[in-house]
C-alpha cells in the first residue's frame, strides 16, 4: 500500500481554514466545525443545561463565529475564542431562563462547580504562557512581578527592602511591567482583560 504524498494531501492550518471559511469556502467552514464541534459540545456540557438548551447553546455558538469569524485576530488560538463565545453563549441562555423559570432554582445546579477537562486545559495554556511572558521581561521589572504575585498579600514595605526600590516606585514599575506583559501576552494570542 502506497502512503499518500504529504505536499497533495496536507492538512490545512487552522489559520487558513478560518481565511477560506471567511472568504465563504463551505469545505473550510465543514473542517473547522469538524475540528472544533467536540470543544465547543464539552464547553456547553459543562453548563448541564436541559437538553433544548444545550443544542441551542451549540448552535448559537457556531452562529455566532460564522457571524463573526473576520474578528478572529488570532485564527491559531480559535479554540480559545470558541471556548470564549460558547460560555457567553450559555451565560445568556442561563441568565434569560432565570428570569423566565420559577426561583425555586439553586444556582449549583445551574452550572459545574469544578471546571471542565478544557477549562483545565486552557488555563494551564494561560499560565505557561503568562510565565513565559514574565521570563521575558528585563530582570527588574521580571524580579518586582515575581515578588508581588508569588504572595497572596504581598507586603510593599517588604519587596522596597528586598529589592531596594522606592515604595513609591513600585506601584509605577508593576504598571509598566503589566502593561508590557499584555502586550506580550496579546502578540502570543491570549485573551487579556485589563485589570
Amino acid at each position: 500500500m502506497v502512503s499518500p504524498d504529504p505536499t497533495t494531501h496536507a492538512t490545512p492550518s487552522t489559520a487558513q481554514l478560518v481565511r477560506d471559511a471567511c472568504d465563504r469556502h463551505p469545505e473550510a467552514w465543514r473542517e473547522l466545525t469538524s475540528r472544533y464541534e467536540g470543544l465547543v459540545r464539552a464547553v456547553v456540557g459543562s453548563y448541564r443545561l436541559q437538553e433544548a438548551d444545550f443544542a441551542d447553546a451549540v448552535q448559537n455558538t457556531w452562529l455566532r463565529a460564522l457571524e463573526r469569524l473576520h474578528s478572529v485576530r488570532n485564527p491559531d488560538s480559535l479554540g480559545g475564542w470558541l471556548t470564549t463565545v460558547a460560555r457567553r453563549e450559555c451565560l445568556a441562555l442561563l441568565a434569560r431562563s432565570r428570569r423566565e423559570a420559577p426561583t425555586g432554582v439553586a444556582d449549583d445546579q445551574l452550572v459545574v462547580e469544578e471546571p471542565g477537562p478544557e477549562a483545565l486545559v486552557l488555563a494551564e495554556e494561560a499560565r505557561r504562557a503568562v510565565a513565559h511572558a514574565v521570563t521575558e521581561l528585563p530582570l527588574k521589572p521580571r524580579e518586582l512581578v515575581n515578588a508581588l504575585f508569588s504572595t497572596p498579600e504581598p507586603n510593599y514595605a517588604e519587596v522596597s527592602r528586598q529589592m531596594g526600590l522606592p515604595i513609591g516606585s513600585i506601584g509605577p514599575t508593576r504598571q509598566r511591567a503589566l502593561r508590557t506583559l499584555r502586550c506580550g501576552l496579546a502578540r502570543a494570542g491570549q485573551d487579556v482583560r485589563a485589570s
